[in-house]
């Protein structure tokens, strides 16, 4: 079990994505106002929309040995993972903190861009675990 702020004892499985960022953090990080934080298929999974950019935040499962190269500086663990070969492709970073993860990505930036606005956003999160 995961204590998160506000929702210490609650399992991750019942904490609320949306709560983890809020929306003055990711406009920041994005760099264009977005909309206020919407779940996205249920409480583990949050979407913030701005002009031509986006995030998402997952709360995932433990990750189970799986390998990638580190990003340091947020969490236990985290690893960059980007979901096309393009340049301007959505990119993901995934944070283990203690025995939970989450992963935070973000779309409409060059990859080289993208690594800093997840990385802000994943910190931010994370502060909250």
């Amino acid at each position: 079990m995961l204590l998160l702020g506000p929702c210490a004892g609650a399992s991750m499985a019942a904490v609320d994505a949306c709560s983890l960022l809020t929306q003055m953090q990711v406009t920041g990080a994005l760099g264009t106002p977005v909309d206020a934080g919407k779940p996205i298929s249920g409480p583990a999974s949050c979407h913030w929309f701005g002009k031509g950019k986006f995030a998402t935040l997952t709360i995932t499962q433990p990750l189970a040995g799986k390998s990638a190269v580190s990003v340091s500086g947020v969490g236990d663990e985290a690893f960059y993972v980007s979901f096309s070969n393009t340049t301007r492709a959505g990119l993901g970073l995934t944070v283990r903190k203690g025995a939970s993860a989450f992963e935070i990505r973000v779309y409409g930036f060059d990859i080289d861009k993208a690594k800093p606005v997840a990385k802000t956003l994943a910190q931010s999160a994370a502060g909250k675990f």
